[in-house]
């Protein structure tokens, strides 16, 4: 008597290597894994950055965009009873720039997306969204500073890389290219 084996053949997907391991299976070519993306936004060049490549990388995944703007108070400003009305100003119209910033960005491309406002310390609460919305992906922008001001404030991307529960990409404005070096070549003959 012979039997029909009725079980699904084991799911496969390549290693980085292109060898096939058993894992999760192949959803169809459209699908991805990433269906949550979690990107800071401070108005800074390189958060910029961040949000055209999430504009451009959500649309093709069908992702849905999160985007988190978060108020940091100066240190010198906690010290005192009254907060400067100049300085919350400030913070409204950083804010108001990124909301803007992401509307023109984010908004135009279709995907489902909403602005997160948060107070407090930035990579604190970067991380605290993407653990709160399942993100299966962090994009936020990483400023170069010098190694001291990192090492007595710490750096947003360090933190959020070291404690995200989800691939966290950073990204760097790249050179301008009047600093890269241009050379002739001329066929030999």
């Amino acid at each position: 008597m012979s039997t029909t084996d009725t079980r699904e053949p084991p799911a496969y997907e390549p290693d980085r290597d292109h060898r096939r391991l058993p894992g999760r299976r192949f959803r169809d070519a459209g699908s991805s894994w990433i269906r949550r993306i979690v990107v800071a936004a401070d108005g800074s060049p390189s958060s910029t950055q961040g949000l055209r490549q999430v504009a451009d990388l959500a649309p093709r995944l069908g992702a849905i965009v999160i985007v988190v703007y978060v108020r940091q108070l100066p240190a010198p400003a906690l010290l005192y009873s009254g907060i400067d009305p100049g300085l919350v100003e400030a913070l409204e119209g950083q804010e108001a720039a990124v909301r803007q910033e992401a509307l023109r960005l984010v908004g135009g491309t279709g995907v489902a997306w909403k602005l997160v406002i948060r107070v407090g310390s930035p990579g604190e609460e970067v991380v605290r969204v993407a653990e709160e919305s399942d993100a299966d992906l962090v994009v936020l922008g990483g400023n170069r500073h010098s190694s001291i001001r990192n090492l007595l404030l710490g750096s947003t991307a360090a933190y959020v890389a070291t404690h995200s529960p989800a691939p966290v990409l950073v990204m760097r404005l790249r050179a301008e290219s009047s600093s890269k070096v241009h050379a002739a070549v001329e066929p030999i003959r």
